[in-house]
């Protein structure tokens, strides 16, 4: 499959392949955010199995943003073991990139020791939080927490950065409706939404210089009642490939509209026994969670490239590379979204969970799809487990 091997350049980063291992949390942190040697491990498999570039999982600028065995650089002493990791990885053949996040209301105070922030008190109905609204002082204090970790980042030898601005987490919370209520500088118009992004971006583009990649993940759009829609999110990213980001992800949805960010199958069972939030409800609560939760929450049944019709509509009004992750497991599907210019770069996520090899089979020739079920069981384990593949097999409860 010619077409997805062909080489290609993300500013001054060179590619080997139009196939990217999108951010996904690994839960391979210690308490401090430094990756463990399993995290060494899985980046060394992912890099010799065929990838052009990693993408980090989410890791936080500020402890106030953290979440559970979640990788960090709020601190300089990150940066020597960073740069062991991306070592290892450049020795493997692949290009780094490490996605830089603050998980806003996505979060709980067990996790970062005090009450998680977001632009407005607006509660979590999936994690029963309810955040404080951030002051002046916050907003700045966190725009300055990107920027640092951004210089740790480039110190370390990562290849690029990517700002995560979707699935509901800070910047995401600024930029839909549903989670910014503000009515000052930084709430209403869909300019003032952003200015949270462009001020990152700004501070983080003079600091670090215009050679160096900046990307961004986006959610297009979400389901929530008032949330971002998908026009808008289309006004969205004409607005950060304007501003100069050299690559936008294209996904949607947030934390608590679904399961639209993955599709398919929600575990029930699973959230209520293993995280800390449901295992500390009542009996029946439990219970009506693990009978009726699909027909509470309406689970979005999965379907292929999810993503690519919103992909295809950015990709047709921006200059900035559009990656697209939403799901793709066959070969000739994915080869047919780069062949039509819907997207310049498939991102994958689940399928290289279930099969880290899988891009090196398909250069080699294989037509096979991935084996990945899309039972999400990698994703739902999460709170209690380092990420791998279940192929739909429930585990003992922790």
């Amino acid at each position: 499959m010619p077409v997805l091997f062909e080489k290609t350049k993300i500013n001054k980063m060179e590619l080997k392949n139009r196939l990217i291992r999108s951010a996904t949390h690994e839960a391979m942190a210690d308490d401090d955010g430094f990756p463990t040697d399993r995290l060494f491990n899985l980046y060394e498999r992912l890099a010799k199995g065929g990838v052009a570039l990693i993408i980090t999982g989410y890791t936080y600028v500020s402890r106030d943003g953290k979440f559970k065995s979640m990788l960090g650089i709020d601190r300089d002493e990150h940066i020597s073991k960073y740069r062991e990791l991306v070592n290892r990885v450049h020795e493997n053949g692949c290009k780094i990139a490490i996605q830089l996040n603050h998980c806003g209301r996505q979060t709980t105070k067990e996790m970062t020791g005090t009450k998680p922030i977001a632009p407005s008190a607006v509660k979590d109905n999936s994690l029963f939080v309810m955040p404080r609204p951030m002051t002046e002082a916050d907003i700045q204090r966190i725009i300055d927490a990107f920027v640092k970790a951004a210089v740790r980042a480039k110190e370390s030898g990562f290849d690029a950065i990517q700002l995560h601005g979707a699935h509901g987490f800070l910047i995401n919370q600024f930029l839909c409706p549903h989670t910014n209520l503000r009515k000052d500088k930084w709430g209403g118009s869909l300019e003032n939404r952003m200015r949270f992004v462009t001020q990152i971006y700004n501070r983080v583009r003079k600091t670090l210089g215009e050679d160096y990649p900046i990307l961004i993940k986006i959610s297009a759009y979400d389901f929530m009642k008032k949330g971002l829609k998908p026009e808008e999110g289309l006004q969205m990213a004409e607005s950060l490939s304007q501003m100069g980001f050299d690559g936008i992800e294209v996904s949607c949805g947030i934390g608590e509209d679904g399961g639209s960010t993955l599709r398919g199958d929600i575990p029930f069972d699973v959230i209520v026994d293993e995280w800390d939030m449901y295992k500390n409800k009542n009996f029946l609560f439990r219970y009506m969670i693990k009978k009726f939760g699909k027909k509470l929450l309406k689970p979005i049944p999965f379907e292929q490239g999810y993503n690519r019709e919103s992909a295809k509509n950015i990709k047709n009004k921006v200059n900035a590379p559009i990656f697209v992750v939403g799901g793709m497991i066959e070969p000739a599907y994915m080869e047919e979204i780069i062949q039509n210019k819907e997207a310049d770069y498939i991102s994958l996520s689940r399928a290289l969970v279930a099969d880290p090899d899988f891009p090196e089979k398909i250069r080699q020739g294989s037509r096979k799809p991935s084996r990945c079920i899309h039972c999400n069981l990698c994703l739902f384990y999460l709170s209690t487990r380092s990420v791998r593949c279940y192929h739909g097999k429930r585990m003992k409860q922790s």
